[in-house]
């Protein structure tokens, strides 16, 4: 299983260092990528921001929105934002210096993850990786025990 944050979502859509790997490895599991509700604020954001700094064509803004949206609803399963996901959270930024949408990111995984590992079906076999190309939050993440799929890393 797969849960990946904005930082690898925006992969899909950016060809920047990384993005093949996300790519590839979306194809190989053939089923829903997790992650939480925020990343699609996060990426909207991103792909709003290249186009204010010209970085994009107009062209290619409503292009990446409407590729993304699309993606939104067939590709992501994503994760509300509520107590019970958000269960880790206070320790996490207690120990560790995690900006805000990091942290639900991050308790978001671990929610899941735990919740994959309590199960008594054929599923609790399964490993979730968490897809991160942020390497600070990729750090916390292998000492909060997730398996870490950065694809930076990934030739």
């Amino acid at each position: 299983m797969l849960y990946l944050d904005s930082s690898a979502i925006v992969k899909r859509y950016f060809k920047e260092k990384g993005s093949n790997a996300v790519i590839t490895r979306a194809a190989e599991l053939n089923q829903a990528i997790f992650t939480s509700v925020l990343s699609f604020a996060e990426v909207q954001s991103t792909i709003a921001r290249k186009h204010r700094e010209m970085q994009i064509t107009p062209q290619e803004f409503a292009r990446l929105r409407e590729s993304f949206q699309r993606d939104w609803t067939i590709l992501f399963t994503a994760i509300e934002i509520n107590l019970e996901t958000m269960g880790r959270l206070p320790k996490l930024v207690e120990l560790y210096p995690l900006k805000a949408g990091d942290a639900i990111q991050l308790s978001t995984a671990i929610w899941l993850n735990e919740g994959i590992q309590s199960d008594v079906s054929p599923r609790a076999r399964e490993v979730l990786e968490f897809g991160v190309a942020d390497r600070a939050l990729a750090t916390i993440a292998d000492k909060c025990g997730l398996r870490v799929f950065n694809p930076e890393d990934e030739n």
